[in-house]
């Protein structure tokens, strides 16, 4: 069976994501017996949809929501042993309260899964964003929505994907 990085196209893997999947493994092993942690489990509640196209191609739509690429945040793990292909975070300001976060998961060459929370900005609240304080799943799954449908990008929930057996369309 191919490793997760065999998995994904290799030109559409950024540098700082390839970075982080080789280091923050490592990291969590250090970390864990200590009570923290460098990477994580993608909870499917965070589910927000499936993406009909690249990675390449939605980056540039991520960047025309106002997110940047986020390279301070755990490595996210999808339950099918997928790693997160990509973190991105939009705040109003640098040192805004609270931030929308977004990790990525390629499905192949041609669809992105797209998970959401809001969260601390950990900018200006490293502690509480460490320690998952204020977590806000629902929000940020319809927040992350609604920025889709108003910047026209389209996308499908399929419920499979966040543990339901039901499968709706997004006209979105």
């Amino acid at each position: 069976m191919a490793s997760t990085d065999d998995r994904d196209a290799a030109d559409a893997i950024d540098l700082t994501t390839r970075v982080r999947r080789r280091v923050l493994p490592t990291l969590h092993r250090i970390k864990e017996p200590l009570g923290g942690f460098a990477q994580c489990l993608q909870h499917p509640d965070e589910y927000v949809g499936t993406i009909p196209y690249g990675l390449e191609s939605f980056r540039a739509d991520l960047e025309a929501m106002a997110f940047e690429p986020e390279p301070i945040a755990s490595l996210k793990v999808h339950r099918d042993g997928r790693l997160s292909a990509g973190s991105w975070a939009r705040r109003r300001s640098p040192l805004a309260t609270w931030q929308l976060h977004v990790a990525l998961f390629q499905d192949g060459a041609d669809a992105v899964d797209v998970f959401a929370h809001r969260e601390y900005s950990w900018l200006r609240h490293p502690y509480r964003h460490y320690t998952c304080e204020g977590w806000d799943t629902e929000g940020g799954v319809e927040r992350v929505r609604s920025l889709l449908a108003d910047h026209d990008v389209t996308f499908r929930i399929d419920r499979r994907r966040s543990g339901t057996t039901d499968s709706v369309a997004a006209d979105d």
